[in-house]
């Protein structure tokens, strides 16, 4: 089977995991890179091998005619990248925040559907090898035929300081949305993954340090129509107790009617049916790429879908479901009320 084409647009922060991962999969070559900062394009092409570089993205896209582009950059540009790329027939990968706004975002989507291109959100939080297991677990019964409820606990510790985020991601700071539109949006979408759709959401948000414009810390609950509750418990500005704070991003708990799974912040995960002991749960995860290594699976299941002609779990409709929760939580923090899906 010949290899796929594909083409990247941002030499940003995130994108090493990207490059690094397109690296190490199978039958797709990364052909060239675009960035208005040539020279940082420059360096990330010479780091994996792509050899060739742009400024211009229209200029990339018509010169390499790349099977698919993966889109890598702040949320202001998507659409526009998005339509340019749609608009000659390229598949899209992108990452999230997928736009600054809801009708942004569905724009984009309803865009991608009538050019009839293949449209994947980056969301890489759900393919994590532990979200991996417990879906499966789960789906066997292994803790019962009923969710009862979700808890996930989440300090990053890498927003207290007066220049929080300026060393990795500095538009961070400018964000009027910040912990639920970046951060906390993995977890509806995580969530959804493992409890299925939201039916209603309560949630108080905070802004802890005075320097930033958006919230970085929340509650957040979570009622599901399959009659499951779930906690988000998410501060951006103290500390983990953990090492690498970044692994998991925290310590989760998935409770149900035959007994309870706990995912710690290693990577560590365990079962303890009702009446039973706690047993530990063997699966394969590393310390590799970002997050267990999630860019890689999420990319592969991407490009696993381009060439058997199979759905994206994250497609574009798919993903909307997750935002439309996104801006339930800010409408209940605004009316401090819950807000019925």
């Amino acid at each position: 089977m010949s290899d796929l084409k594909g083409v990247g647009i941002g030499a940003g922060y995130f994108s090493q995991y990207h490059y690094e991962a397109w690296d190490r999969i199978d039958n797709v070559k990364i052909e060239a890179i675009c960035d208005l900062d040539k020279d940082k394009a420059e360096c990330v092409a010479e780091e994996w091998d792509i050899p060739n570089v742009y400024e211009d993205a229209r200029e990339m896209l018509e010169k390499e005619k790349p099977d698919f582009v993966d889109i890598i950059t702040p949320p202001s540009n998507h659409f526009e990248l998005i339509k340019l790329a749609a608009d000659l027939d390229s598949a899209i990968i992108c990452q999230k925040p997928l736009a600054p706004t809801y009708e942004e975002a569905l724009s984009i989507v309803e865009y991608t559907r009538k050019r009839e291109v293949r449209f994947m959100v980056h969301e890489n939080w759900r393919f994590q090898p532990w979200y991996r297991k417990i879906k499966a677990m789960v789906d066997l019964g292994e803790i019962g035929d009923q969710l009862h409820f979700l808890n996930f606990r989440m300090r990053t510790g890498d927003g207290w300081t007066a220049d929080a985020y300026m060393d990795r991601q500095p538009y961070f700071r400018n964000m009027p949305r910040l912990l639920i539109y970046e951060t906390g949006i993995h977890f509806i979408d995580t969530y959804r993954y493992l409890a299925g759709e939201v039916s209603s959401v309560y949630a108080r948000l905070k802004k802890f340090n005075k320097e930033i414009k958006g919230e970085d810390a929340g509650i957040v609950h979570l009622n599901f129509t399959s009659g499951a509750m779930g906690l988000y418990d998410g501060n951006r500005y103290n500390e983990s107790r953990y090492e690498d704070d970044r692994y998991t991003f925290g310590e989760f708990t998935v409770e149900g009617s035959g007994g309870t799974m706990r995912l710690d912040g290693d990577g560590n995960l365990s079962i303890q049916k009702l009446g039973k002991s706690i047993q530990r749960v063997d699966y394969n995860h590393e310390k590799r790429g970002f997050a267990g290594d999630s860019v890689f699976y999420t990319q592969q299941h991407f490009l696993n879908g381009l060439m058997k002609n199979e759905p994206f779990e994250t497609n574009g409709s798919n993903y909307l479901r997750s935002l439309k929760v996104q801006e339930a939580i800010y409408k209940s923090a605004e009316k401090n009320s819950v807000i019925r899906m």
